[in-house]
């Protein structure tokens, strides 16, 4: 299937959505719908959601490609929206830290980047099931909503989702951004707890406690794709 300009549009059909959803990453488009859902209604909804999809695809045009890691010594990455120096240390036993403002991975070659690339993620993983589960406890008060567990996910197009059993996902890679940014993929998620889809209570729910909806879906937009490692 194809958009105006030959933009190939990937149709995923399952039998575990009820709803219809549209993701644009890296100038592709994907639209997951369930199962039997009629081709001309699948059309439908693509060309009323053309302007949003064609914007998309220009933003993410804009963006220079982010360059692949090589995992060495005073190599940057981002962590809770400031970066940091990667340390490489030789020792006898596998380690990684975060400290002196450095990460400091400890490996018995510093050739082995897979190894260190490993180590990287598992670090970035377990800061981030930790981080957000504390934040998502902490702002559920304040909405007043309760939540079943947090869980962190390898996200390839969404930042988090939310189960109707009150299961909460994250995309790990949102550790990389700022707090306030954290703040909305998490606000947003919980606020489905209350409002299950994204009628005009749930944006005005979401707005009594995060106001600036708009500058974090832009931010999201132009950043999102450089959380590499």
């Amino acid at each position: 299937m194809q958009m105006e300009n030959n933009i190939a549009i990937n149709v995923h059909r399952t039998d575990r959505l009820k709803t219809v959803s549209i993701q644009v990453s890296r100038g592709k488009i994907k639209i997951s719908v369930p199962k039997n859902l009629e081709q001309f209604k699948i059309d439908r909804i693509l060309k009323s959601k053309s302007k949003w999809i064609k914007k998309k695809l220009f933003l993410q045009s804009k963006i220079a490609p982010f360059s692949n890691k090589e995992y060495v010594s005073g190599e940057s990455f981002l962590y809770l929206g400031r970066y940091y120096r990667l340390k490489i240390i030789i020792g006898k036993k596998y380690n990684t830290e975060f400290k002196d403002g450095y990460l400091k991975i400890t490996v018995k070659n510093k050739s082995n980047k897979q190894k260190i690339k490993r180590l990287v993620k598992k670090w970035y993983l377990e800061k981030a099931q930790l981080y957000l589960n504390k934040m998502t406890l902490d702002l559920s008060k304040e909405l007043g909503v309760d939540f079943h567990s947090v869980k962190v996910r390898n996200y390839n197009a969404r930042w988090g989702s939310c189960s109707s059993t009150g299961k909460l996902f994250y995309n790990w890679r949102i550790i990389m951004a700022p707090y306030k940014i954290i703040k909305y993929v998490i606000l947003h998620e919980l606020v489905h707890l209350k409002e299950h889809n994204h009628s005009k209570r749930f944006w005005k729910l979401l707005k009594s406690h995060y106001s600036n909806i708009d500058y974090a879906k832009q931010w999201l937009l132009y950043n999102g794709h450089t959380f590499k490692i």
